[in-house]
């Protein structure tokens, strides 16, 4: 079973390295064109950052138009309790 699990490893070894390959020999002479066509170009680009300010936003209770309907005599959820008689 040992062996058999090296062999099946070898072979995903095999095929991620194939695909790497592929994927280098596909994309490598484009990206290595790249820099002479960026050289190529005379025209100017005008890149313009814009940043959002994050703001804290307040917590929904608090934006609540009626108020929580749980109060002092009417808690939230109450557990029933296992009375033992002795």
């Amino acid at each position: 079973m040992t062996a058999f699990a090296t062999c099946l490893f070898a072979l995903a070894a095999l095929a991620s390295l194939y695909a790497l390959l592929a994927t280098l020999h596909r994309f490598v002479p484009a990206a290595m064109a790249l820099r002479a066509e960026l050289e190529a170009c005379r025209g100017t680009m005008t890149i313009e950052w814009k940043m959002v300010e994050r703001v804290t936003v307040p917590a929904l209770a608090s934006l609540r138009k009626r108020p929580s309907r749980r109060t002092e005599d009417r808690p939230g959820l109450d557990w029933p309790t296992l009375e033992i008689a002795a």
